[in-house]
């Protein structure tokens, strides 16, 4: 049975396409239109890549590798396939594990969306291109799907595209991508580009993800060390770019303008854990040099501790979500800067059963059961109880001195805002104890299986209760003290200290290195001699390419059009033996010709 499932493990690739393909190919017939089958299709799909995921994570002994050929260009070949190792099958199982809650969500909440097949079908072709991308078989393979999933993840936030405020929102988080995938592309090609000039093995210039250990240790021998570091902070570019780190964080609050399920889906573990998989991908070359490690690792604490900062003084709930996701994705690069994969492994999966849980609960209106449940999970985010709590605590273990000091700060802060927003979105509503259990089930499993997980990675990690609970405790303690003291509603309006911060400092920032721009251009460059000589000479070497070369060159082609124009006249006699005859000429030197030339290749060659 176990090898049935890993020689035909594709189907996990396959089946999503096959239903995108069923979907949106045969809207046209009334039978696939039926909601309730594409319902029953969709979560069919999801369920059986847990299954295939799970079989296969617990009997897999060695990668799974399968190639076909795909572009061959001259001696430079790319192949296609299947790379499967633990790692992309835990990225897989976890995506189809959000998916599967989200898609059961998604049926009572999109009942009256109009034409919510073509939703059913971008959440399959979403699952098609994250797992096309974690079995890659190599980089280029990779840069496919990154790509593909950057696409549809545009056309989910914009689902509602005659909205124009969504419709800008999912345009600006596409160019925003674009930031990021140019620099995977640059990345990519380069790496590939030494490979191919200076490896023995010219199939190493595919980049296949078995090879890579060996294509970063030749590339840090073929390349000089500025080289080197370019290459890699390209990666880390686009790292930073996908998981929303800081300064490219801004895209993820656009995001919010999609639908519910659809920001639960984004925020927990498909979209934003791009980046992290590509870094944890990338670890082979940034252990060559240590401050490479170090730059992921300062970028993470950056990133933490300003989204953390921005989600307490935020007070729509899901803009909250939204800071917190950069926020814990800050954690994971930092736990790959420390070199600490386990543990941003551990935090990536409880991340996403938690943030996806949290961002379904704000669907459920008026609901204790629902409100009890976010409160629950936002414990469990702020590190708590639960896998929050295990996966804060095995990161800390490893941290001394300021870095310690730091992930505390952050710990007290993401508990603060986690049950700030708690309390003020129950502030002004009244909850009633009823339940949607079309809506509650899936919330309820994915708390379900927040609590499953920790149980797992207490058995096979040590850890003990340390400083980021006591903090994070703290920071609950004093939102309660501000909600005792009815100062909460007052602290919510801190918003504005960022906007007057923002007017009265920044522009004026901003305005003095403009003005001080304008001044060397005007009163330095301006009156400088030898520039205005430079200048003026690029201008009569154009104006000379122009006039004589470009312009000439367009004259001269029209007068010998007009030449052989008027010659070719005087030919048209209107004599047919006149045209027999220039037929027969025409055709004696293109025989001719091609004698002499076949004679001339024989003589060459013999």
């Amino acid at each position: 049975m176990t090898d049935l499932i890993l020689d035909n493990i594709y189907l996990i690739l396959l089946l999503p396409l096959w239903l995108f393909l069923i979907i949106m190919g045969g809207r046209f017939f009334s039978v696939y239109v039926n909601k309730k089958i594409i319902y029953t299709l969709t979560l069919l799909s999801s369920f059986l890549g847990i299954l295939l995921c799970s079989v296969s994570m617990l009997k897999m002994a060695d990668p799974v590798v399968q190639s076909f050929p795909f572009i061959k260009i001259n001696n430079f070949a790319v192949n296609a396939g299947l790379y499967i190792d633990k790692f992309s099958l835990i990225m897989a199982l976890v995506l189809f594990l959000v998916s599967f809650f989200v898609q059961l969500f998604s049926v009572p909440y999109m009942k009256d969306e109009e034409k919510n097949y073509r939703f059913y079908a971008y959440l399959n072709m979403f699952n098609f291109s994250m797992t096309g991308l974690f079995f890659s078989h190599n980089m280029f393979q990779m840069y496919i799907f990154w790509e593909l999933a950057g696409v549809i993840s545009y056309l989910l936030i914009g689902f509602n595209y005659k909205n124009e405020e969504k419709s800008q929102a999912s345009r600006r988080v596409f160019i925003m991508n674009r930031i990021g995938d140019t620099a995977l592309i640059g990345g990519i090609i380069a790496v590939s580009y030494f490979m191919y000039n200076y490896a023995a093995n010219l199939s190493l210039a595919e980049l296949a993800f078995e090879d890579m250990n060996v294509i970063s240790a030749l590339l840090y021998a073929y390349t000089s060390t500025p080289h080197f570091w370019i290459i890699c902070v390209l990666f880390i570019i686009a790292g930073a770019v996908k998981s929303a780190q800081f300064p490219f964080y801004t895209w993820l609050q656009d995001a919010m303008e999609a639908k519910l399920p659809v920001s639960a889906l984004l925020h927990s573990a498909t979209m934003v854990a791009l980046g992290v998989y590509l870094m944890i991908r990338m670890v082979p070359f940034f252990i060559f040099e240590k401050y490479l490690l170090l730059l992921v690792m300062i970028i993470g604490i950056v990133t933490a501790v300003i989204c953390s900062i921005l989600a307490c003084i935020e007070t729509y709930p899901k803009k909250v979500l939204a800071y917190s996701t950069s926020a814990n994705l800050g954690l994971m690069f930092w736990a790959v800067g420390m070199g600490n994969i386990k543990a941003c492994i551990i935090l990536f999966i409880a991340h996403a059963f938690i943030k996806s849980m949290l961002f379904l609960c704000l669907g459920i209106k008026n609901s204790l059961a629902g409100y009890i449940t976010f409160l629950l999970g936002g414990l469990s985010l702020a590190g708590l109880i639960f896998s929050g709590m295990i996966s804060k605590e095995i990161m800390f273990a490893k941290m001394t001195g300021w870095t310690a000091v730091i992930f505390c700060v952050t710990a007290l802060l993401t508990a603060f805002y986690i049950i700030r927003i708690s309390l003020v979105m129950i502030k002004d509503e009244k909850l009633e104890n009823k339940i949607n259990f079309a809506e509650f089930i899936p919330t309820a499993f994915l708390f379900i299986l927040n609590i499953v997980f920790y149980f797992v990675i207490r058995k096979q990690a040590e850890y003990k209760i340390a400083e980021p609970f006591w903090c994070a405790l703290a920071g609950w303690g004093g939102v309660y003290f501000l909600y005792t003291k009815n100062l909460l509603t007052k602290f919510c309006n801190t918003p504005k200290l960022l906007e007057k911060f923002y007017n009265n400092i920044l522009t004026k920032v901003y305005d003095f290195i403009a003005k001080a721009a304008d001044f060397i251009e005007i009163k330095i460059f301006a009156n400088y001699e030898p520039l205005k000589w430079l200048c003026n000479l690029s201008v009569k070497i154009a104006g000379f390419v122009e006039d004589k070369i470009m312009n000439g060159s367009v004259n001269f082609t029209t007068a010998a059009l007009k030449a052989v124009s008027k010659y070719d006249s005087c030919a048209q006699s209107g004599n047919v033996q006149t045209y027999n005859a220039y037929a027969f000429i025409i055709v004696t030197v293109i025989i001719s010709s091609v004698i002499f030339i076949y004679l001339l290749l024989l003589n060459q060659f013999s």
